[in-house]
């Protein structure tokens, strides 16, 4: 049976380990979203490119997040 210590490093590697799938799904609902708003509007790729950088940029501020969380732990 693993103790305390065992079960927050277990814990915080599973938090670690969705940093890969974070960037990912903040990427594409920027790219889809934004790729449905030029569809809508007609603005080609620009409103595509615009939500794609900003959920590059919401990946990134997640995971300086996560890394600042696991840090105090």
């Amino acid at each position: 049976m693993p103790n305390d210590d065992q079960r927050k490093q277990f814990r915080n590697m599973a938090e670690a380990s969705t940093v890969g799938i974070m960037l990912v799904v903040a990427t594409a609902i920027g790219y889809f979203f934004g790729s449905w708003l030029d569809k809508k509007f007609g603005t080609g790729p620009w409103l595509m490119i615009v939500f794609t950088l900003m959920g590059i940029a919401a990946g990134f501020i997640e995971l300086i997040r996560l890394a600042i969380r696991l840090s105090k732990n």
